[in-house]
């Protein structure tokens, strides 16, 4: 099959290497699509020379291994891209990316996307439906981001949602607000190109700067960015007992007047991954259109492209999300 392999530098290479073969309990894919994202753009300068990146992924049953039960080939599936041992406390709770033995797929711990073919636990995979634009299936993981943010915040319908980002995490977290009944939804980008996404996810209002949000406005805030000072704007943003998220990932020290959020009594909540429950309602709410990922697409390419599409991502020239269709060309 084809492949791109992480080069010395962060670099692509498209190779041809063997195909991958299932074993009990994982299925083999045909990559249907692959999303690029920020965490790729920043972790591929440190994955080690060989390695096929890819988290956000989806594809078509081909294969399937031994001992595994309730699957057929055809099947155009969405990828969970965690694999972990299923047993632990935290499996059975269903958060499974705080397994110990966790291994993150596409992100160092086991193959990802950026190939024609790969193989996944059946676990970790889960059912497209045929109403479902089989590329969308690539989709069903950011958009999971975006509901873990919202149900961390505990939005309840009416509350007033201050969106700190308007890249993908906070689009997709915009949308899920509006589904959930939102009042008011404010979206702050510095970008004006993405302030109208914002507008087209569902923000009622924008802002090129989270200094210009109103004080004690917002019953929920939920910080997609990640860069040093935004929690204290977070911190005055919201109205007593308020909710804030912080989903964005700050590399940072980053110190704050804890003294506000203590008389507001906020409360600040971190949010990473997701869960298998959020796959399913995203792939639910793709099924029934109550929420549309098409909007999301900024660009699709081709695997043979896919040093020029990160590119395109560091210069923050494409608007939405970059998806890579590996078996597409030859």
């Amino acid at each position: 099959m084809r492949a791109a392999l992480v080069a010395e530098g962060g670099a692509f290479d498209l190779v041809t290497v063997a195909d991958p073969v299932p074993q009990a309990g994982e299925l083999l894919l045909r990559v249907t699509s692959c999303g690029l994202c920020g965490s790729d753009l920043k972790a591929r300068g440190v994955m080690p020379a060989g390695s096929i990146m890819g988290h956000e992924f989806g594809g078509q049953v081909i294969g399937i291994g031994a001992d595994t039960s309730g699957w057929v080939e055809g099947v155009q599936v969405a990828v969970l891209p965690v694999a972990s041992c299923g047993t632990c406390a935290w499996c059975r709770a269903g958060d499974v990316v705080h397994c110990s033995s966790v291994q993150l797929m596409g992100l160092g711990g086991r193959p990802g996307g950026f190939a024609e073919f790969t193989v996944v636990p059946a676990t970790s995979s889960f059912a497209v439906p045929d109403a479902v634009d089989p590329v969308h299936a690539a989709l069903v993981e950011p958009y999971a981001v975006g509901l873990h943010c919202v149900q961390a915040s505990q939005l309840v319908a009416g509350d007033d949602v201050l969106v700190i980002g308007a890249g993908t995490v906070g689009l997709t977290t915009i949308a899920w607000a509006r589904q959930r009944g939102a009042g008011r939804i404010t979206v702050v980008d510095p970008v004006a190109e993405r302030r109208v996404s914002g507008a087209a996810f569902g923000a009622t209002d924008t802002l090129e700067d989270p200094e210009h949000a109103t004080p004690n406005a917002y019953d929920v805030v939920v910080e997609c960015v990640g860069k040093p000072g935004l929690l204290n704007r977070c911190v005055a943003a919201i109205r007593p007992k308020g909710r804030i998220v912080v989903a964005g990932t700050c590399a940072e020290p980053d110190s704050f007047w804890s003294i506000a959020a203590l008389m507001k009594e906020a409360v600040i909540r971190f949010a990473v991954y997701y869960s298998p429950a959020e796959f399913h309602t995203v792939i639910d709410a793709f099924a029934s259109q109550s929420i549309n990922p098409r909007p999301l697409v900024g660009r699709e390419t081709e695997l043979t492209e896919l040093n020029e599409a990160f590119a395109a991502l560091a210069a923050n020239s494409i608007n939405g999300k970059i998806l890579v269709t590996p078996s597409q060309a030859k």
